[in-house]
């Protein structure tokens, strides 16, 4: 089973505190731009198209898939894979004779989780994923009663929440409900740990990119759906899949259900093989078309024609 609580690996101290401080003081904008890498301008943070959840701000990172950021030094861990000592040592030295640019030290804080206003009237939530996208109504209003599926008043998008252990609210996922509509979104500060999920009883978990995808599936596969386990990785990431992992220990067995397309063969790749690592048994299930509500709806047309039919 995978363990999240890892023990810090001891770190010699090599370096004077003056040492210390010039390293974590190192401009990563101007470093990744002298790599010739492609930053983005939002604002007064840049988004490393490399890694596109990650935002940089002078000499401090965070990345929102992982929810995991600070300065220069955890930088190079993070991303290039070095130990504390050779990354202190690169920041340092520089590259190719040139010393990387000092920055200003400027604290970085995630966003605070801010729900947004929700309404009473949830019309256009049930019209959009019952009728639009052909999922089961008992479904549907199953999730709302859990209040994982709500509407803001803004706009009118469907939210899919997730909650911690003691039932708060840490994550929220908004999407059109306007049909043909491609917003999405994830709410500043959501807690991707806590992505839209259902826990029952089974040794069986099934993962999926979006809530959607998740909804359909279960509508195609509805026979005792809610003694099975069910999550969304919002993403690739794999927080949420190690969260409920964690949180249901009596689970053996995790099937994979992301996009039927490149993008899903590397989620594919990547996670199978952490799962691979940690002793976990994993499969993949793959719809018969991209992903699994245009399986639905497919379906949905299908058995409309024979009812023409006949």
């Amino acid at each position: 089973m995978i363990n999240v609580r890892m023990m810090p690996k001891r770190e010699e101290k090599r370096f004077t505190n003056e040492q210390l401080e010039r390293a974590n003081n190192i401009d990563l904008v101007e470093m990744l731009k002298g790599k010739g890498e492609k930053l983005k301008r939002e604002g007064n943070v840049y988004r490393w198209q490399r890694y596109d959840s990650t935002v940089i701000h002078n000499n401090i990172w965070f990345r929102h898939s992982r929810e995991v950021g600070g300065g220069p030094i955890q930088f190079m861990k993070h991303f290039y894979n070095m130990d504390f000592v050779e990354a202190t040592k690169y920041l340092l030295n520089g590259e190719e004779g040139e010393s990387f640019v000092q920055s200003k030290h400027q604290k970085y804080e995630k966003p605070e989780f801010k729900i947004p206003k929700l309404s009473k009237n949830m019309h256009r939530t049930f019209a959009y994923l019952i009728q639009t996208r052909k999922i089961d109504a008992d479904i549907v209003r199953h999730f709302v009663n859990e209040k994982k599926i709500q509407e803001t008043v803004a706009y009118h998008n469907v939210a899919f929440c997730g909650y911690d252990e003691s039932g708060i609210m840490k994550q929220m996922h908004l999407r059109s409900t306007i049909p043909g509509n491609r917003f999405f979104l994830d709410i500043d500060g959501s807690d991707k740990h806590y992505y839209f999920r259902h826990e029952g009883s089974s040794e069986e978990v099934f993962v999926f990119e979006a809530p959607i995808d998740m909804l359909s599936f279960i509508t195609m596969n509805n026979d005792d759906w809610q003694e099975h386990n069910y999550v969304c990785l919002g993403g690739v990431a794999i927080d949420a899949l190690t969260n409920i992992l964690n949180n249901n220990t009596q689970i053996k067995i995790v099937h994979l259900c992301v996009d039927n397309d490149e993008a899903g063969d590397k989620t594919v790749k990547r996670i199978g093989y952490e799962l691979t690592e940690n002793g976990v048994l994993w499969d993949r299930i793959t719809p018969k078309m991209k992903d699994w509500n245009e399986d639905l709806v497919e379906l949905c047309e299908q058995k409309n024609e024979i009812k023409m039919e006949m």
